[in-house]
């Protein structure tokens, strides 16, 4: 009976391939939480120190293995020379040993009709602070004086338009990308030079991709109207009892 080479070579590598799902599964979480800044953070810090292990667990995994140990440390050279691996790989280690990371955050609040922001304007969006919280400030300003540009909805209507925030999350060393943009690409390049040394040990497998969701599913939080209605009632009573 022929052996499956595919098989063989995925339970020799089990640990590596258990820790590039991981590392995929963290990207997914940092989508899952993109408005919730400490849970986005905290997915982007385990997705790094994942997507290092990948590479030192195969190193390990391989290490009776001569041949395929030197075809691992090339992998490992040209993975540590590509500006995006070497600057991701470096924030890891600043998290593992000395502090946590902030990435840039810049988003806008305004209106939608399901996808897409219609009209909005650009609000400074703090990187620990959750995206509610941008449209909370524009509320107030609101309260206190006039919703400006009319993207307050507090009534539920046929023209299906909601108060929105649309974030997005960068790193200062790549700021014309999204991060999770980055993290995928990232995430493509290290499961590349893992399947290549895989192929050389007799695995057949397909080129790695990771497909991100849809960003006007990531990057947008709509607003129920009753919960903007509420929190302008809330700020313009808060108005009114501090000016009597």
């Amino acid at each position: 009976m022929n052996k499956c080479p595919n098989k063989e070579v995925f339970e020799s590598l089990s640990s590596t391939f258990d820790r590039l799902e991981e590392s995929a599964w963290f990207i997914r979480l940092m989508e899952e939480n993109y408005h919730s800044a400490d849970m986005f953070r905290w997915s982007l810090s385990s997705f790094l120190r994942a997507l290092k292990e990948v590479m030192q667990l195969l190193t390990m995994e391989l290490q009776k293995d001569r041949v395929a140990s030197s075809f691992v440390n090339e992998k490992k050279a040209e993975l540590s020379s590509d500006p995006l691996i070497k600057y991701l790989y470096k924030q890891r280690d600043i998290i593992v040993h000395k502090s946590m990371l902030k990435p840039a955050s810049t988003g806008s609040v305004g209106f939608t009709r399901g996808r897409g922001m219609k009209l909005g304007v650009e609000l400074p969006i703090n990187p620990l602070s959750n995206s509610e919280e941008a449209v909370k400030k524009y509320i107030y300003i609101a309260a206190k004086d006039e919703d400006f540009l009319g993207i307050l909805y507090t009534e539920e209507d046929e023209s299906g338009e909601y108060t929105c925030v649309e974030r997005q999350w960068r790193l200062s060393e790549f700021p014309d990308t999204e991060l999770t943009e980055l993290a995928a690409t990232a995430w493509e390049k290290v499961a590349q030079a893992l399947f290549d040394v895989a192929g050389t040990m007799g695995a057949q497998l397909i080129k790695p991709t990771f497909e991100l969701d849809d960003p006007n599913n990531v990057r947008f939080e709509i607003y129920a109207p009753n919960w903007v209605k509420e929190q302008l009632d809330y700020f313009k009573k808060q108005i009114a009892e501090n000016e009597t």
